[in-house]
């Protein structure tokens, strides 16, 4: 693309329709292992690292990773592959993403998919309106912070990977989907290729953007599924069905038992029900 290089692994053949996948925090393209196998027969899938990821550009300013920064990523990637628009499927703050990209450009979006991310304006009512969301979220806060969230993401050999998808709190509970040498993975990729947790925690350091903070919410016409493990010990599951407000043709799928990492944690229930929503 003109003013950026977006990194991506594709499976299928150009002739297929779309079908865009965007990870989230701390993650990149490899998060997707399990769908890109899965529909690869069925569409061109695209897992792309996000702006700041593994072999993605880096921009070095805080505000290159501003929300509408991000959008335009994925309007150039759709554009750039030389489609009109995709169906989308997306975790975390990739889903954070992918609804306010629905929300700009909602003609480019023809499903989208949301794993265990609310719409951006419901997480930021819930914030202030529930404190136990606010107590889960501790991390929001101390990500606003200079240079501290990086040193410790860098502490005791990233043990955060550990904490993340291992922990009781956090974890991948089905332990088969998430082996030693996927923990590496991690591990080696946030490490090499000029990567640093500076860029990623960037993202946080925009998220009380007013884009963010005051969006109006618009009413989404393109189907939604939103799929949530319901063992999501940062994002409370009340907020899955408050997500379906303004949404004409919404849904929720809540998968019993799954962590927050619910397409690596899950995966034979989430490609059934992406599977079931792609082709209802």
């Amino acid at each position: 693309m003109k003013d950026i290089r977006l990194h991506f692994v594709q499976t299928g053949s150009d002739d297929k329709p779309l079908l865009l996948f965007i990870h989230g925090y701390p993650e990149f393209w490899y998060s997707w292992r399990f769908q890109l196998e899965e529909f690869k027969n069925d569409y061109r899938c695209v897992a792309l690292d996000q702006r700041g990821y593994n072999l993605s550009d880096k921009p070095p300013l805080i505000e290159h990773y501003n929300i509408r920064e991000l959008i335009n990523d994925i309007k150039n990637v759709i554009e750039e592959l030389g489609y009109k628009s995709a169906a989308i499927a997306a975790h975390d703050w990739g889903g954070i993403v992918a609804w306010q990209f629905a929300e700009f450009y909602p003609e480019m979006v023809e499903k989208l998919i949301c794993m265990n991310i609310p719409r951006p304006i419901t997480l930021m009512n819930h914030l202030r309106n529930s404190y136990k969301q606010f107590k889960m979220s501790w991390y929001f806060f101390l990500y606003q912070t200079p240079r501290i969230p990086e040193i410790l993401c860098f502490a005791e050999d990233m043990k955060i990977f550990e904490d993340c998808f291992r922990s009781k709190e956090m974890g991948i509970r089905n332990r088969e989907y998430f082996t030693d040498e996927d923990l590496e993975a991690w591990k080696y990729t946030f490490s090499n290729n000029g990567a640093s947790f500076k860029y990623p925690i960037n993202y946080y350091r925009n998220m009380f953007d007013p884009t963010m903070l005051n969006g109006k919410e618009e009413i989404l016409k393109m189907p939604v599924l939103i799929i949530w493990g319901t063992e999501d010990g940062a994002l409370g599951k009340e907020l899955a069905h408050l997500s379906l407000k303004n949404l004409e043709n919404g849904k929720v799928e809540y998968i019993e038992g799954a962590s927050h990492w619910v397409q690596q944690d899950a995966p034979l229930t989430v490609n059934k029900l992406m599977r079931e929503f792609l082709f209802q």
